[in-house]
């Protein structure tokens, strides 16, 4: 069996578990997001959001924004206290994301961006419930 097929298996399983629904297209968008996200070893860009997230900006590319904002979900759902102890808070990390979601559904025309950044918090919060294998504390998101 490929691991993307066992990311999958286990994502559904959890959502299964926990309840968990959300469009069928952002399910699959978070498989294959962790299915790619698994082996890569820069969890922590270098040089730092901030700093990419300016260099986004000149650069204007929806699959560089794409990329920063699934770094952003990726990174908030692994290690959503890595803030805390820099005096950021993950609602830091997850507006960057989110706004770069946004910027990359304008400049690719695509809603499914869209609807990940509306999600992000709901995502966010699963995807670390899939990670650690815990309970899915969903409904304490902050808007």
């Amino acid at each position: 069996m490929a691991a993307r097929d066992i990311i999958a298996q286990h994502v559904h399983s959890r959502a299964e578990d926990l309840g968990f629904s959300a469009p069928p297209l952002l399910i699959t968008y978070l498989v294959d997001l962790l299915a790619q996200r698994v082996a890569r070893v820069d969890i922590i860009p270098d040089p730092s959001f901030a700093e990419r997230y300016l260099q986004l900006a000149q650069i204007n590319s929806a699959e560089l924004y794409q990329d920063y904002a699934d770094s952003a979900l990726f990174f908030c759902s692994l290690m959503p206290q890595y803030g805390h102890k820099r005096g950021l808070s993950m609602d830091y990390y997850a507006t960057l994301g989110i706004s770069s979601y946004y910027t990359a559904a304008q400049l690719a025309q695509d809603q499914r961006f869209t609807q990940l950044g509306n999600w992000f918090y709901y995502l966010q919060r699963f995807l670390d419930s899939v990670i650690r294998d815990r309970d899915l504390e969903i409904w304490t998101v902050k808007f």
